[in-house]
């Protein structure tokens, strides 16, 4: 009778042993690039939630509450008891601030937001126009 070729178990073993050596040294590696997705899905978010307040202020004149939640560390945008909350990534650190409102004509006080990113070592202002209601984020140094 004439034997297979196979795979022992020590080989098996051996085999096994490198591919977890392999995932090991690269799993660290993907960290920062997943932090980076965190935060850019945090301010794509924070620009969806806030055009769409500002649609309903523009086209069903329906006000927008936009406040933080530290506990939750999270964003919430509530219209007509409809609350979306934003997740703020771990990456990022808010300095608490008070109520925004984007009321039904689209009037927004002007205001400027202060958070700061620990991956990029950097600030950034989310500087909230008057009248017509958008903002616009600069980078600055820490």
């Amino acid at each position: 009778m004439k034997k297979q070729a196979a795979f022992t178990s020590v080989e098996m073993i051996v085999v096994l042993g490198i591919v977890a050596a392999i995932y090991l040294l690269l799993t660290p590696s993907f960290q920062p690039s997943r932090q980076a997705i965190g935060e850019q899905q945090f301010w794509h978010g924070m620009r969806q939630n806030w055009r769409a307040a500002q649609v309903a202020a523009q086209v069903h004149h329906q006000s927008t509450l936009i406040d933080y939640c530290p506990e939750t560390q999270r964003i919430r945008f509530t219209r007509d008891d409809h609350h979306t909350y934003l997740d703020i990534p771990s990456t990022l650190e808010v300095e608490p601030f008070d109520m925004i409102v984007i009321d039904d004509t689209g009037y927004t006080a002007p205001r400027t937001l202060h958070f700061a990113s620990r991956r990029h070592r950097c600030g950034y202002l989310m500087k909230i126009q008057l009248a017509w209601g958008g903002y616009r984020l600069e980078k600055v140094p820490n």
